[in-house]
């Protein structure tokens, strides 16, 4: 029987132990990024959906730190390949309900991008995007804005990213024209194949 996919049952999914956690940086030290612009094979942060496992993203938050005086871009995406892991370091997803903390996740994330994965992106749909020429780490009087992804709140289109068959890939990229640094944070909730069709 399919689940209900009704975004107002996050806190549902929550319970029954499906939304997980990642992120990059780590309390007061970013991560410093390479890239200094958009490359489909070079994402911030990124997780490879096994086949047989359906996510949902839930929220993406990214935070610059020292993003320079340049042109600041963030975009979200998604594939129905496998990128591959070049270039990356695997991070270990947390359950948010505390209660199954120690309940691993189904899919493979990975951050510190320090360049290529290795395979290109096909089948690539573009969820949200951010175009900004403020250096945003310098606004003053007023605390540095995050950026967000969250579908279920009108920011970016939500999606499905998974299949019966293959990796699919869930894809968040943040790049300046000059080095940088960022926090991010990013939920998603999993369910199985079977479960969503």
């Amino acid at each position: 029987m399919a689940v209900d996919l009704d975004p107002a049952n996050v806190l549902q999914w929550i319970k029954e132990n499906r939304v997980y956690h990642g992120f990059t940086g780590t309390l007061d030290t970013p991560e410093a990024l390479t890239a200094t612009s958009l490359v489909r094979q070079s994402p911030t942060f990124y997780i490879r959906v096994p086949a047989g496992v359906v996510i949902v993203p839930i929220t993406s938050i990214m935070i610059p730190e020292a993003t320079g005086a340049a042109v600041c871009q963030i975009l979200v995406s998604a594939c129905n390949n496998d990128i591959g892991t070049s270039a990356h370091t695997a991070l270990t997803p947390v359950n948010v309900n505390t209660r199954y903390a120690t309940v691993g996740s189904k899919v493979l994330a990975y951050g510190t991008e320090a360049g290529n994965t290795g395979t290109a992106p096909t089948g690539v749909t573009d969820l949200w995007r951010h175009y900004g020429q403020a250096d945003f780490d310098a606004i003053t009087g007023a605390p540095t804005p995050p950026f967000i992804y969250a579908p279920f709140a009108g920011q970016g289109a939500p999606a499905l990213i998974g299949s019966s068959s293959n990796f699919n890939c869930y894809m968040v990229y943040c790049a300046v024209g000059t080095s940088s640094t960022w926090f991010t944070l990013h939920t998603w909730a999993e369910f199985t194949y079977e479960e969503v069709y």
